[in-house]
């Protein structure tokens, strides 16, 4: 229960009573919840999209949603998602686009993927058919904060010092095995094959993410990890459209 409640303080804006500063090791081992901290998360985006459809239109509905999540998270991911574009696009060194990376101003780069993620959630989400939509919310958030762990598990911290320099240093095998068996369960409760071939598709990407990474900069940031949980919902709500659509029709 520690490790859940930390998972939750850490990586969303829900008062759950942590009121002690947790070591490495803490911080670490709450990695095995982020799953269902993607749960929660997900099952609040669901009743936010019940509440709102009493009295919205579907479009106008999904628009509040996306913005639910964002005020869920603090924006954590989407500030990450944003460092590591405008540092990507700077070129040059590995020191260089660190420095980008950590610079609190956000640049065009980082604007422009920006409004491109936050709108291809929005199209995605419109074109899931409505009775899908409650459990991809929930798959979606699940598979993105799984994908942050794999993404960390055997890689090194890019800096000397960091926020997430404790998750990288302290992750065992235990907390991945956790997050991975617990990911692939709710996908596989939830959506059956659909959420299988999302959650291998998603996987994919994460470990080519830590590679991409790992060769570019010898390493992860925070921020690498909050554009990776950002890509992979966009991915992972890719793939069940492009499954639904080749899906035969009954």
């Amino acid at each position: 229960m520690k490790g859940f409640l930390q998972a939750i303080s850490f990586l969303t804006i829900l008062p759950v009573g942590q009121t002690h500063a947790p070591d490495g090791k803490d911080l670490a081992r709450s990695m095995a919840f982020f799953p269902f901290t993607g749960l929660v998360i997900g099952l609040l985006l669901l009743l936010g999209q019940y509440l709102f459809s009493l009295f919205l239109p579907k479009a106008v509905v999904l628009w509040f949603v996306i913005g639910l999540l964002a005020f869920l998270t603090r924006g954590l991911h989407l500030d990450g998602l944003a460092d590591t574009m405008d540092g990507l696009a700077s070129g040059g060194t590995k020191e260089k686009i660190l420095e980008v990376m950590r610079d609190s101003r956000i640049g065009a780069f980082g604007v422009i993927s920006l409004i491109l993620l936050l709108g291809a959630k929005y199209f995605c989400l419109d074109q899931i058919l409505d009775s899908s939509l409650p459990c991809s919310f929930i798959v979606m958030s699940v598979l993105g904060r799984n994908a942050m762990v794999l993404v960390c598990y055997r890689s090194s911290y890019a800096r000397r010092e960091g926020l997430a320099k404790p998750f990288v240093e302290h992750l065992r095998i235990h907390e991945v095995a956790v997050s991975f068996l617990s990911a692939l369960g709710i996908a596989l409760l939830l959506m059956r094959l659909q959420g299988i071939v999302a959650f291998f598709g998603v996987g994919l990407f994460s470990l080519g993410c830590r590679f991409f990474f790992k060769r570019r900069l010898g390493g992860i940031t925070g921020d690498i990890l909050g554009a990776t949980n950002e890509l992979s919902e966009v991915l992972c709500l890719v793939i069940l459209i492009a499954f639904e659509s080749l899906s035969p029709v009954a």
